[in-house]
């Protein structure tokens, strides 16, 4: 199983960047962005879709046809403006061969009218996720947590058949996140303030420390540091994550991360 940073920042992208969005695949990718099987098949899931990242994708991954589920922690614009485009791509008129032939989209439910907006035509279909819910997508187990931000958004855990990947989503600290990170492989986790900013996180994300605390009461393998506020000096979020959990990287965008 591999991760693909196509984006890390919120909310809204530095230049040159992306905002939050992520392509998890069961597989390895070929080069016209296809997949391999490994022992549990091929599998791609197209983990928030914000500002850049379907440009991203096809300039890292490939053709947008490979995007067939698609997962939004939560509604927020920063995590959704692309997947509204991505909708009239999947709307089938014949012109091209390497546009999706059908998404299905897995979202909270509320706000409700910001789900509404997710079905289209007959192109992308909308489901509703929830606590507890777990899906089985291709090779891939995924199951949600219920986290503590302004609109309902949940923290994910996808199982392959060789390693588990967690995504905080966006929360201040909670079990849920402890919960869909226990024993990952590879956590990929919001780091939206440095420590002097605390009170500005407080009300639905994380600071860089507590994304460290939060991999460490996991037990995770790997932490990866996303959803970045593009003006802060990276080394410094790095430094406070590391005071707490040593073995942290900031996310690079473009960059492939195998998780065994």
């Amino acid at each position: 199983m591999q991760l693909t940073v196509l984006g890390k920042y919120s909310p809204f992208p530095a230049p040159g960047g992306a905002g939050p969005g992520y392509w998890i695949e069961s597989g390895v990718r070929a080069g016209d962005g296809g997949l391999i099987a490994g022992d549990g098949g091929s599998t791609g899931v197209l983990l928030d879709c914000g500002p850049g990242v379907l440009a991203r994708f096809q300039e890292v991954v490939g053709p947008l046809r490979t995007i067939r589920w698609v997962i939004l922690s939560h509604l927020h614009f920063d995590h959704t403006s692309d997947f509204h485009v991505l909708r009239y791509a999947a709307v089938p008129d014949g012109r091209c061969k390497d546009l999706p032939q059908h998404v299905t989209v897995y979202a909270p439910r509320e706000p409700e009218r910001e789900f509404s907006l997710l079905d289209y035509k007959e192109a992308v279909d909308a489901r509703a996720i929830e606590e507890g819910r777990q899906l089985q997508l291709g090779g891939l187990t995924v199951s949600f947590f219920a986290g503590k931000h302004a609109l309902p958004c949940y923290a994910v855990r996808i199982e392959g058949p060789d390693g588990v990947v967690a995504y905080s989503g966006d929360s201040r600290p909670s079990d849920s996140q402890v919960k869909a990170a226990s024993r990952a492989d590879l956590f990929l986790c919001e780091a939206s303030a440095i420590e002097r900013d605390a009170a500005i996180a407080a009300a639905g994300h994380l600071t860089a420390r507590q994304a460290g605390e939060v991999a460490r009461q996991a037990g995770v393998k790997k932490l990866l540091l996303t959803h970045l506020w593009p003006s802060y000096d990276e080394g410094q979020l790095l430094e406070e994550c590391r005071e707490v959990f040593p073995d942290a990287e900031i996310a690079c965008e473009r960059s492939t991360y195998r998780v065994r």
